[in-house]
């Protein structure tokens, strides 16, 4: 009797030791590490201070998140960003701006006083995979020319999924990032 009971418990023992193994955690980044700034072969056709970029509560989560109804997000405790979304989405316009427009983001107290320097905000409404099969990025950003009124731009991108999964939808969120960096590089050039 007291075999089985030994055996019963390391049986037992086993069983909770497979069913706790560590899930295991994907990280995402929002930018690209591959890029390579080529600063002396490129000349600059504009400079912004990105003054502000805000973000609704629920990208602010380090899971990442899929709406999976119309009134449903999911957050997966697997898929997670390897940084704070935040820094990713700046890294991303920063790095798209230069590379594709030559337009420079520079920090807030680099050039303080330059006229030249347009500022923008930009606030994000929705970064995310949806249900229904698409990538969205919606929002607004703001320009504030020198001594005169700022100027608001709605944007609304979006982008068929043509696979599952959160790393194909990482990937097309890079490709509305571009979008929304071209439409800022547009006005900065032509401001």
């Amino acid at each position: 009797m007291r075999s089985r009971n030994v055996i019963a418990f390391l049986f037992a023992i086993t069983l909770f030791g497979c069913a706790n193994e560590p899930v295991a955690l994907n990280y995402y980044l929002l930018h690209s590490p591959d890029f390579k700034a080529q600063h002396a072969a490129k000349s600059v056709r504009g400079r912004i201070h990105l003054q502000q970029l805000k973000l609704p509560d629920y990208l602010k989560q380090r899971s990442l998140a899929m709406q999976t109804g119309p009134t449903n997000v999911f957050f997966s405790p697997q898929h997670i960003w390897a940084e704070p979304l935040s820094s990713g989405l700046v890294q991303a316009l920063t790095e798209i701006l230069w590379r594709e427009s030559q337009v420079l983001a520079v920090p807030l107290d680099v050039y303080p006083n330059d006229n030249d320097i347009l500022n923008i905000s930009i606030q994000i409404d929705d970064l995310i995979a949806t249900y229904q099969g698409e990538v969205i990025l919606k929002g607004q950003y703001w320009i504030y020319p020198h001594e005169k009124d700022p100027e608001v731009r709605i944007f609304d991108f979006r982008h068929p999924l043509e696979e599952d999964g959160f790393e194909h939808a990482v990937e097309k969120m890079r490709l509305l990032i571009g979008k929304l960096s071209r439409d800022i590089a547009d006005d900065v050039v032509n401001n």
